[in-house]
C-alpha cells in the first residue's frame, strides 16, 4: 500500500513537472517567425495509423511509426515491427515512410525511419521554347533517421535521435543535421501513457548549387571589363521547424473483444501557430479497427480537419500483419490518403 502511494506520489509530481516544463517552453517558441524555417515536411504527420488519429501519437508506443513522433516510446514495444506507408499528397505528390524498430533486449530499443516527399516532375520552358524545351525539372525532401531508447523503470522511458535532412529543387540542395528527443511514461496498470519530446534540433539549412552560379561583367558600361567573372548569388540560411508535442492516451476495455484507445496531443511548433489533435481507436475481436481523429491549429484561419481510417490483422506464414488506411479531409487544400503495411516479428 505504501508503495502504491509513493508511485502515485511520484506520477503526480511527474505530471506536473512536465506541464511546468511545456508552460515554459511555449514561451521560448515566438509565433513572430510563422513560415520562417526550412524543411517544413517534418511538420507532415507520418505513418497510416497515426495520421488517421489526427497525430496524435506521442504517448502511443505500439506502432512501428511512433519513433517519428518520440523516440522515447520504441523500448515499450512488445516485439520488433516494421511498417511502409505511401501518402498520395497535395498536387500529386507522394510520401514514403518507412520505419522499424527492434529490441536489443528487455529495456533498450533501436530504430530509424525514412521520409522521401517526392513532387514529381515538371518540363522546363523559356522564352523561346514556350510549349517545353524537352528537359524536366524535380523537386525532393529526404529525412533518415536513428534512435535509442531506454527504460529507465517500469514506468519511465529516456530516447533520442539523430536524423540526416536534404531538401532539393532542381539543381540546387540544402543539408542539415538534427536530433529529438523524449520522455515517455506508461502505467500499465492504469492503461495510461504519457509522452513529451522535442523535435529537430538542428542546423541550419542553405541552398548551394550549380545554377547559383553566373558569369557577370562589373561594369557593362566599361569596354575592358572581364565579362567571364564567376559569381554566386547568396542565399538565406533558414532554421529547422522545431516541435515540442505533450500527449497523453488512455485504453479502455469495453467488453470482453472490445477496446477503445484515446489520445490527445498538443504541439507547439516554433513557425507557426499551436496545434491540437485527438484521436480515438475502436478494436473488435483484435481483427478490425476503426479510428477517427481530429486536427486543428490555432490561427486565424479556421484550419481544422478531420481524419477517418481503419485497419485489419491477419497474418502470413505466421508472421503478423496490419494493414492500415487512413484519410484527412484538408479543408483548406485537398483530400489525402494514407495506405501503410506493417509487419511483427
Amino acid at each position: 500500500m505504501i508503495t502504491k502511494t509513493r508511485l502515485k506520489i511520484c506520477d503526480n509530481k511527474m505530471i506536473k513537472y512536465l506541464i511546468f516544463i511545456l508552460s515554459t517552453l511555449s514561451l521560448a517558441f515566438s509565433q513572430d517567425k510563422i513560415g520562417t524555417s526550412a524543411a517544413n515536411f517534418l511538420g507532415i504527420s507520418m505513418g497510416s495509423r497515426a495520421t488517421a488519429l489526427g497525430g496524435a501519437f506521442t504517448s502511443i508506443s505500439s506502432d512501428p511509426a511512433s519513433i517519428y513522433y518520440n523516440p522515447a516510446s520504441i523500448s515499450r514495444s512488445d516485439d520488433n515491427k516494421l511498417t511502409l506507408n505511401n501518402t498520395n499528397w497535395f498536387l500529386d505528390s507522394k510520401i514514403l515512410f518507412i520505419s522499424g524498430n527492434f529490441r536489443l533486449n528487455e529495456n533498450i530499443s533501436v530504430g530509424s525511419f525514412l521520409i522521401n516527399l517526392d513532387y514529381g516532375d515538371e518540363e522546363i520552358t523559356d522564352f523561346n521554347n514556350q510549349e517545353g524545351t524537352g528537359t524536366y525539372w524535380s523537386a525532393n525532401d529526404l529525412a533518415f533517421g536513428s534512435a535509442l531508447s531506454f527504460n529507465l523503470t517500469n514506468e519511465f522511458s529516456i530516447g533520442g535521435t539523430i536524423k540526416y535532412i536534404n531538401q532539393r529543387i532542381h539543381n540546387e540542395s540544402a543539408n542539415s543535421m538534427a536530433s529529438d528527443i523524449g520522455i515517455y511514461y506508461l502505467s500499465e496498470l492504469n492503461k495510461f501513457s504519457m509522452g513529451f519530446s522535442i523535435s529537430n534540433f538542428g542546423l541550419n539549412m542553405i541552398l548551394d548549387g550549380k545554377d547559383l552560379y553566373n558569369r557577370i561583367d562589373l561594369d557593362p558600361e566599361d569596354g575592358g571589363n572581364n565579362e567571364t567573372i564567376v559569381a554566386k548569388i547568396k542565399t538565406e540560411s533558414w532554421p529547422l521547424p522545431l516541435f515540442l508535442r505533450l500527449g497523453i492516451s488512455k485504453q479502455i476495455q469495453v467488453g470482453e473483444n472490445i477496446s477503445l484507445l484515446s489520445s490527445s496531443d498538443f504541439i507547439i511548433p516554433s513557425d507557426d501557430a499551436e496545434v491540437v489533435c485527438s484521436g480515438i481507436e475502436l478494436k473488435m475481436r483484435d481483427l478490425i479497427i476503426l479510428r477517427f481523429g481530429y486536427n486543428s491549429t490555432l490561427n486565424d484561419y479556421e484550419d481544422e480537419y478531420l481524419t477517418f481510417g481503419f485497419g485489419v490483422k491477419t497474418k502470413l506464414n505466421k508472421i503478423p500483419i496490419n494493414i492500415d488506411y487512413s484519410f484527412q479531409n484538408r479543408n483548406l487544400l485537398n483530400q489525402t490518403s494514407t495506405l501503410g503495411l506493417s509487419f511483427s516479428f
